[in-house]
């Protein structure tokens, strides 16, 4: 019984819905004979007991390890129960009904089982947005990504003249005549799959995007006032800051200048919206940017976190206008050490909106127009302060994953003509070291004041998530043996990336290692950022997109109204703790909605080209068969190991499939020739054939 351990035992509960099961069923799953029920019944008593697995009544499954509860509300609305049957008092509901399936966030001050609902899993809604399949009697409402969790009944008068494959919105209606499935009519067609209105429909309802604002929140941002300066602000105005934005940005919430100091030394001034002067807590505005958590983006379009009228006016840092800041002011030496100079209030008029690509071009030595000989200079100067300040970071053990992100080429009608490579430039660096830099200074020093705060946290990665990085870096022979453990620390990891350069499968492995780290969460205990390789950091440059930039200017302010006040209490740390842990719920909702927007424009814009070869290479294995990287169009597809000549064998530890006659193999980072067969709009998924190995897979 040495083979059953307990990563076979979590494999085997492993799924996206987490299936419980009995310990007779779970030993059927294993394979394991009645002889082995006992050393079942402590493998998994053990693992109970170290919070590896829970039970649900005399079933067992694999618990949340987000410390989260699943429930369903009650009928009052005010309780849930969770699937162990124990009751829990909901403190906020987050629009939850009665029969909902819930997540719960528990309050850990006090007594007895309380929480807020962070996400509503399942239940009825309002309104449904799905794909319309003919069928008799009118047809059916399946879900856009077809996977089975709910299907609705349309009548004949109730379809709307919708087309077979058609997206939709609908609504329920009652049936007279019962029914195992609801009914629903028909209220808007929305297009075929791939069109812009349809793919933003349904993505947003399917993570249950709030798209519209409520009216109350129009209202205030209509008529919101500034809120009373505790403390005075600086007038900054005649520095010429400047904004470095995309050219299709509507927001500006950062502005830097920077100027000459005594010897070597520049001064480097980060300027932020002060969206805390125009959003109060408590507010409509407040309660709503919470809800969100933060803006999502489209490839065509936002869902943002706060009204425009603050996001692109008010709260915008817009050239020629008096604007309320929150600065940071950094001294910076030639060796890149930057030194804390103050943290202020102020007032703000911003000289120029530059694009990245026009700064980047005053940087490389070009003048423009109209700019001006100070602004000029002060674009410049940052070039050169964020050069230092990123070879200290990079010194110092921070990690620098070669990725390239997908650029989504957009005709008028929303759809997407080209997907290419977006460009970074020196100026994208720039902006880059600069708001590391200030967001680094404001967590040391909130830190040391002794405020709770949000802070971005990214914990070591584990030894076990580093092992199959370290056996492919090996199998490439980027290293002289396979272990994981000299990995674990920035340095070794930056180090064996560093030998990647250069070689055929560079951005796979980069891909690979960025997997093997953990995620980077909010928190209020600070734990450091590995990534990063700073001992303290938080996010402060970005308050018009993101709440926990809100909070961080909220703890800002109140520490320079009081500096010598007491450290956060308890409660106000477990306030915060709450509120991070749905911050970073609300942002895995955002990055799930814009990586499956960003599948379905991939699928649209290859669906014309089934039937084409593509060069690629293995980016994923599993069980199942490979993902593939195409090359040229930034899309993965999969390539069925079923659809391959002979028999292969799976080799887990090298991550790669291996012909059972010969030497061919398809591992991470091998390139190969596919065949594109078909591409699934609804789904996002795209189907490959292998047409010719490279000549490291052929062996």
């Amino acid at each position: 019984m040495a083979s059953l351990d307990r990563s076979r035992i979590e494999a085997a509960l492993a799924g996206p819905r987490r299936p419980a099961f009995t310990l007779a069923a779970l030993g059927r799953r294993l394979g394991l004979g009645r002889g082995s029920q006992r050393t079942l019944r402590r493998q998994v008593a053990s693992l109970v007991a170290e919070g590896v697995l829970e039970k649900v009544g005399r079933r067992v499954r694999l618990a949340r390890r987000d410390g989260l509860v699943e429930a369903t509300v009650s009928s009052d609305r005010n309780f849930a129960l969770d699937d162990a049957g124990e009751r829990w008092r909901l403190e906020t509901r987050a629009g939850a009904r009665a029969g909902d399936r819930v997540l719960i966030d528990p309050n850990r001050e006090g007594r007895g089982r309380r929480g807020d609902v962070l996400q509503v899993i399942s239940g009825d809604r309002d309104e449904w947005v799905g794909i319309f399949q003919p069928g008799r009697g009118g047809g059916s409402l399946i879900p856009y990504r077809d996977d089975a969790q709910w299907r609705l009944r349309v009548s004949a008068r109730d379809r709307g003249g919708t087309a077979a494959g058609e997206v939709v919105a609908a609504v329920p209606v009652e049936r007279r005549k019962r029914s195992s499935e609801p009914w629903v009519r028909v209220v808007e067609r929305l297009g075929q799959p791939g069109e812009a209105e349809a793919d933003f429909r349904a993505v947003a309802w399917r993570r249950r995007l709030p798209v519209e604002f409520p009216e109350a929140t129009l209202q205030e941002a209509e008529a919101a006032e500034p809120s009373r300066d505790a403390v005075e602000r600086l007038d900054w105005r005649s520095r010429p800051f400047v904004t470095i934005d995309p050219a299709s940005a509507r927001d500006h919430d950062d502005a830097v200048w920077v100027e000459p100091r005594e010897g070597d030394r520049l001064r480097l001034c980060v300027a932020i919206a002060d969206v805390s002067h125009w959003v109060r807590a408590g507010s409509a505005l407040d309660v709503e940017a919470l809800r969100r958590g933060n803006s999502v983006y489209f490839p065509d379009r936002a869902v943002p976190m706060l009204p425009e009228r603050l996001s692109a006016d008010r709260c915008s840092l817009l050239p020629d206008c008096d604007r309320s800041a929150l600065a940071v002011e950094l001294e910076v030496d030639g060796r890149g050490r930057a030194r804390l100079e103050r943290i202020a209030p102020v007032v703000v008029r911003c000289a120029a909106r530059l694009d990245y690509e026009t700064a980047a071009r005053v940087m490389e030595g070009e003048e423009i127009p109209g700019l001006g000989a100070e602004v000029t200079e002060g674009i410049r100067r940052l070039a050169v302060v964020a050069e230092r300040l990123r070879r200290r970071r990079f010194r110092a053990g921070s990690l620098d994953f070669a990725l390239p992100e997908a650029h989504v080429v957009l005709d008028e009608a929303g759809r997407p003509e080209a997907i290419g490579q977006a460009v970074r430039t020196v100026a994208h660096r720039a902006v880059e070291e600069a708001m590391l830099a200030a967001n680094r200074a404001v967590a040391r020093w909130l830190e040391a004041a002794g405020r709770a705060v949000p802070y971005r946290i990214h914990e070591p990665p584990s030894l076990e998530n580093l092992a199959d990085l370290g056996g492919l870096l090996h199998e490439l022979g980027l290293r002289s043996h396979p272990e994981a453990a000299d990995l674990a620390a920035p340095k070794a990891l930056q180090r064996a990336l560093a030998r990647a350069e250069g070689h055929p499968a560079e951005a796979v492995l980069h891909q690979l290692a960025l997997r093997s780290l953990r995620q980077a969460r909010y928190a209020v205990d600070n734990r450091g950022h590995f990534a990063l390789g700073f001992d303290a950091y938080l996010h402060f440059t970005s308050p018009i997109r993101r709440y926990a930039d809100l909070l961080v200017h909220r703890a800002v302010r109140a520490q320079l109204a009081d500096p010598h006040g007491a450290p956060s209490s308890a409660a106000e740390c477990e306030r915060i703790r709450r509120l991070c842990t749905r911050l970073s719920w609300r942002e895995r909702v955002a990055q799930a909605a814009e990586r499956e927007m960003l599948e379905l424009k991939r699928c649209a814009l290859l669906s014309g080209r089934v039937g084409e070869a593509f060069a690629g290479r293995v980016s994923g294995v599993a069980r199942h068969g490979v993902y593939v990287t195409l090359d040229g169009v930034f899309a993965d597809g999969l390539l069925p190991v079923g659809s391959l000549r002979g028999r292969w064998n799976l080799d887990e530890r090298r991550l790669a499939w291996r012909a059972a006659r010969g030497r061919a193999r398809l591992g991470v980072g091998d390139a190969l020739t596919v065949r594109l067969d078909a591409v699934d709009l609804t789904k996002g998924w795209i189907t490959l054939s292998l047409i010719e190995l490279g000549s490291e897979a052929a062996g």
